[in-house]
């Protein structure tokens, strides 16, 4: 049975604790967009499709069912991952990921078909109303046009002595990252994270430990969450990410965290690959999924063999071009010294002259995006005037202003 998370499907969703998680966040092009709400009534019969087919993108439901679940031969994978040195670990997975099924779809590293499916539906929306122009609800606050997001995954010791240096190299660009731990997989030095936090950066949940249990099955998931949980909330993390991006929508849905980015707009490089297809924010039951944009440094620099920069900021500027989310995952232990170190330098520097975008925390466009998806926008005297929490911060912009709308 295809998954749907639309509001007006009001399906249950198998919580870890037994209980059940209602759909709350809404992913219909009309809350997409968020456009004047004296347009809804004639653009209802429209809205609820617009959903179903946008989840078709969102919620990977263009994959066959077996392909939607980490994959069975991990099983084998991660028994003897330990054993394998790190070396010959990247070349064994290359060579895994060159020997592949290459995916049609998503196209890598750029897909548009979902920002076509947005496009057309306002399109004709406004083709329906007899308008040729109109306001919206901007996606992003305070007058900025793009969005841009650091994560870490950090997956070794190694990789936690390097945050320092990497953390350093942001400040001096005016940044601060996210750092995702795996919780149950090395020691972690909680007074060196509460310093970091001190000073503007945020920590989230990898998981507990790369050993591919926790999707594997309903009964592992059932036995790993609360564990998880617990963990996280005795250390304030309030997002999360899964261990090499295994993921099961239904199951991420029930975990009791803010956000979480274990989806990727495209990556057909990940041991379960796929994509939401999704530039921004979406939401996931009541969480805010977040999916990583720009690709990963260890597929470029240990599966593909590729100068990560180039593909970086190219992919970059498409995005802030359509005035989406960049949102980057990165690994100390990959791009934490040597020449990786100074091409993600390279990158901040670029993102950093990149004008009008908002440099924002994962928490803070999470909790933007939920703010958003309840503001209203409503036409007085032809003048666009919007209410609810967060409204202040909120703009409203013509669509002819939109670039992803032309």
């Amino acid at each position: 049975m295809a998954l749907s998370l639309s509001p007006t499907a009001g399906i249950d969703m198998p919580a870890p604790h037994g209980g059940q998680a209602q759909v709350h966040g809404r992913n219909d092009a009309f809350s997409f967009w968020k456009l004047s709400e004296d347009w809804r009534p004639a653009l209802a019969p429209t809205i609820g499709p617009s959903a179903a087919a946008a989840e078709r993108f969102l919620l990977e439901q263009y994959l066959p069912d077996v392909e939607r679940r980490p994959p069975s031969a991990l099983r084998a994978y991660y028994c003897v991952k330990r054993l394998i040195p790190r070396a010959l670990r990247h070349r064994l997975n290359s060579a895994a990921v060159h020997a592949r099924r290459r995916l049609e779809f998503p196209r890598w590293p750029c897909e548009s078909a979902l920002v076509e499916f947005w496009r057309d539906w306002l399109r004709r929306g406004l083709e329906l109303l007899g308008a040729k122009d109109g306001w919206h609800i901007g996606f992003w606050p305070d007058h900025t046009k793009c969005c841009i997001v650091l994560t870490h995954d950090v997956e070794s010791p190694r990789g936690f002595e390097r945050m320092e240096q990497v953390a350093e190299l942001e400040e001096q660009y005016g940044f601060r990252s996210a750092w995702n731990l795996p919780l149950a997989q090395y020691p972690i030095d909680w007074g060196q994270v509460a310093r970091l936090r001190a000073r503007g950066f945020e920590f989230g949940a990898h998981g507990l430990s790369h050993d591919g249990r926790l999707f594997r099955s309903p009964r592992d998931f059932a036995e790993l969450a609360p564990v998880l949980e617990q963990l996280a909330a005795e250390h304030g993390l309030r997002g999360f990410r899964s261990p090499s991006t295994l993921r099961d929508p239904r199951a991420i849905a029930t975990l009791a965290f803010d956000f979480d980015s274990s989806f990727a707009d495209t990556d057909p490089y990940e041991p379960q690959p796929g994509g939401t297809c999704s530039l921004f924010p979406f939401h996931l039951s009541r969480l805010i999924e977040l999916p990583y944009t720009l690709p990963q440094d260890h597929t470029l620099i240990h599966l593909l063999h590729r100068s990560p920069l180039p593909v970086w900021m190219m992919k970059a500027k498409w995005i802030a071009s359509l005035g989406g989310m960049i949102l980057t995952l990165t690994h100390p232990d990959y791009c934490g010294d040597g020449v990786y170190l100074a091409a993600y330098e390279e990158l901040l520097k670029r993102l950093g002259e990149m004008e009008g975008a908002w440099r924002a925390l994962p928490s803070e466009a999470a909790g933007w995006w939920w703010q958003r998806a309840r503001l209203r926008l409503q036409i007085d005297n032809g003048q666009p005037h919007i209410t609810g929490l967060g409204a202040a911060r909120a703009i409203a912009l013509r669509l002819s202003e939109q670039p992803l709308a032309s």
